[in-house]
């Protein structure tokens, strides 16, 4: 196996490979692996509105329970979908500027951001989609020895740090689109949160209002020797003239005073 490596090595120094269709193939390499990413995409899509139909259904149907379990799980698969999305916006710069070399033969130190973005792409789709995350490390490899047989990218012209932060600054800006984007594919989960229900106190029904209101009448009208003004005992009973008077009346009906 290390014999075999050796004489590709030395076969690869006889027998160069143009520079543009090395170029050419990475380019290639990487829009299968978008394909991939698209694909996924729309299966988390498609998933995505089925548990979204499933929780609105449980919804107008009272199943509380089975509308969060629903609406959680559509949260996580959004999650995904917001990352596979960003790699493929990522994707598609890189192969952007890999058509932009090959085609106008810009300098190759163009190549080297590139390769900082697929590196942190692969570092973000890992664990989601890991043949993607492997192809793209052995397409950053294949644009690592390119770079270096060429001789004009070296450690001195183009620190890790700035190619690392251009790498963060494209991803934070594929974040971001890939987030808008997200709201518009997706529709709004609905909320569903818990009512809280008050318990009151066991309310006092009206006759026994009405019985109480009567009695305070009829004491008053009592302890003023059945003279009584109905303001004076609305006051002072911290009640309203109307309901004195409707007291009045219903002691009358009931034969417990008589108005002269």
């Amino acid at each position: 196996m290390v014999t075999f490596s050796i004489f590709r090595k030395v076969e690869d120094k006889l027998h160069p490979v143009p520079l543009k269709e090395r170029i050419e193939h990475a380019s290639f390499r990487l829009r299968a692996q978008l394909e991939k990413l698209e694909h996924m995409y729309a299966r988390l899509h498609q998933r995505d509105t089925d548990l979204f139909q499933r929780c609105v259904g449980a919804q107008v149907s009272n199943d509380l329970g089975h509308a969060r379990i629903y609406a959680n799980e559509c949260a996580e698969i959004r999650k995904i979908a917001q990352v596979v999305l960003g790699s493929q916006l990522a994707l598609e710069k890189v192969i952007l500027r890999l058509e932009t070399v090959e085609e106008f033969g810009t300098i190759m130190s163009q190549i080297a951001p590139v390769m900082g973005i697929v590196k942190e792409t692969k570092s973000k789709i890992a664990g989601i989609v890991p043949q993607v995350a492997s192809e793209l490390e052995e397409v950053n490899n294949m644009l690592g020895d390119l770079t270096y047989e060429t001789g004009e990218v070296t450690a001195n012209t183009l620190p890790i740090e700035t190619t690392d932060g251009e790498a963060r600054k494209v991803l934070e800006e594929t974040g971001l689109i890939a987030e808008q984007k997200l709201h518009e594919h997706f529709p709004d989960l609905p909320t569903l949160e818990t009512t809280q229900v008050a318990v009151p106190e066991p309310a006092i029904s009206i006759p026994d209002m009405e019985a109480d209101i009567d009695e305070q009448v009829y004491e008053y009208a009592r302890k003023h020797d059945g003279e009584m003004s109905v303001e004076s005992c609305a006051q002072e009973l911290h009640a309203s003239p109307v309901q004195v008077k409707t007291a009045i009346h219903r002691l009358r009906e009931n034969g417990k005073v008589v108005i002269e």
